[in-house]
């Protein structure tokens, strides 16, 4: 009987420990597996964390125009996957292809109007905005073709960014050193030593031969009746000639647009003006109407007459007609502009503090349209690159950038008139 219960007790407790072994692995493969169910739990609850962490940051760095905020990789799409063609550089502005509706799948923003991405890592919104006054320009018949590993600048020579495979594209802008092209929404430079092929191409679009340049004084306001002279202008008509000047779409020129056209380096659309007002006197009055109807124009201010801030537009270009010098009877001939007759250093020191004050322009204006051999001399010698006179003659290709006609406009003018130089 002792060896029976011996028996039953052994038989128990094995069964009893099997029992707990199989409890007990049981119990730690449930664990186990309630761990690994949380562990997933855990990690799917990360990675949706994670993916809207992502396309938070995807929105917030996504917009029509933004900026790289580093020298960063360019990509293009390739079956899905995103493959590096080249490097853009930092503070770059960039238009981008809209996007209705932003997802995951946007970590590559398209950049407007190409085959080019950037990464919304890399980019933020910014207000800027790129010029486009070359999309006015009427390109060259040639069309050209990069080597690879090409750097493209800006208009001051800057590196904008570089593409590791060619590009063909036609001319817009035709120098000694470079072909200017558009890419990515702007206007680069692409040194022609980097041109692999150059081909001639059809062009059909009328270019203008010859431009006119157009000079205003004095707007009086209605009310105003101090000035019965031939050079005051009402609101009427201000009114009327830059309406005319908007409603025909005529493309209203700088003056490093005319000095570029002048040297055949662009072609521009025939209907093509350049607004220019002297002096300065009342100029401010012209700014309203200039931005009513989307116009440019530059004003050729004597820059010690008036505050340069008192002229502040998007659309106004201000450029130099001396800081001093714009006085009568100094030199005996003509009107007697001291420019013609005053020592060397006295017009260089007057010149060369016209530029300063007015952001180093490169654009000067004769006071009283009187010049001469002398005086253009000591203007290239100030640093300036185009001078403008009188003469009511069209500015054409090749003629002498220090002798830039303009046509004075008098109070009697109508729009006739200005259709005539435009159209005519």
């Amino acid at each position: 009987m002792k060896v029976k219960s011996l028996r039953v007790i052994i038989i128990v407790t094995i069964f009893i420990s099997v029992i707990s072994i199989i409890s007990v692995v049981f119990i730690y493969n449930d664990m186990k597996k309630r761990e690994e169910a949380s562990l997933e739990v855990s990690k799917a609850r990360k990675s949706l964390i994670e993916n809207e962490n992502v396309l938070i940051k995807i929105k917030s760095n996504y917009n029509n125009v933004v900026k790289t905020t580093k020298d960063t990789k360019l990509y293009i799409n390739n079956n899905g996957k995103y493959k590096d063609v080249g490097k853009i550089n930092k503070d770059n502005i960039l238009e981008l292809e809209s996007i209705d509706n932003i997802s995951l799948d946007n970590k590559y923003f398209n950049l407007l109007d190409s085959d080019y991405y950037v990464s919304y890592k890399d980019v933020k919104p910014t207000d800027e905005s790129i010029n486009k006054r070359y999309l006015n320009y009427i390109e060259f018949p040639i069309e050209v073709t990069t080597k690879e590993n090409v750097v493209y600048y800006d208009e001051n020579s800057n590196e904008v960014f570089t593409l590791n495979i060619p590009i063909t594209s036609k001319v817009v802008v035709n120098l000694d050193d470079y072909y200017g092209i558009s890419l990515l929404s702007r206007l680069v430079y692409v040194k022609k030593a980097d041109i692999s092929n150059t081909v001639e191409v059809d062009n059909n679009e009328e270019v203008a031969e010859s431009i006119p340049a157009i000079l205003y004084h004095f707007i009086y306001l209605n009310g105003d009746n101090s000035c019965n002279d031939i050079i005051c202008h009402s609101e009427e008509q201000i009114d009327s000639h830059f309406k005319f000047l908007s409603d025909n779409d005529v493309f209203t020129l700088n003056t490093s647009e005319v000095l570029r056209f002048i040297k055949n380096e662009i072609n521009l659309p025939k209907k093509s003006i350049l607004i220019t007002i002297d002096d300065g006197a009342r100029a401010e009055n012209f700014i309203p109407f200039l931005e009513k109807y989307g116009l440019n124009a530059t004003l050729f201010l004597v820059s010690s007459w008036y505050p340069i801030s008192k002229f502040q537009s998007p659309y106004l270009e201000i450029a130099s007609h001396t800081h001093n010098m714009h006085t009568t009877g100094v030199c005996p001939t003509g009107q007697g502009g001291g420019i013609n007759c005053l020592p060397e250093s006295d017009i260089l020191n007057d010149l060369k503090l016209s530029r300063e004050t007015l952001n180093n322009t490169k654009a000067f204006c004769f006071p009283f349209y009187e010049y001469s051999d002398y005086s253009i001399n000591l203007v290239k010698e100030a640093g300036f690159e185009m001078a403008f006179i009188g003469g009511s003659t069209k500015i054409k290709k090749g003629i002498d950038p220090y002798k830039i006609p303009r046509y004075p406009i008098l109070s009697s003018f109508g729009v006739d008139y200005i259709s005539n130089l435009v159209l005519g």
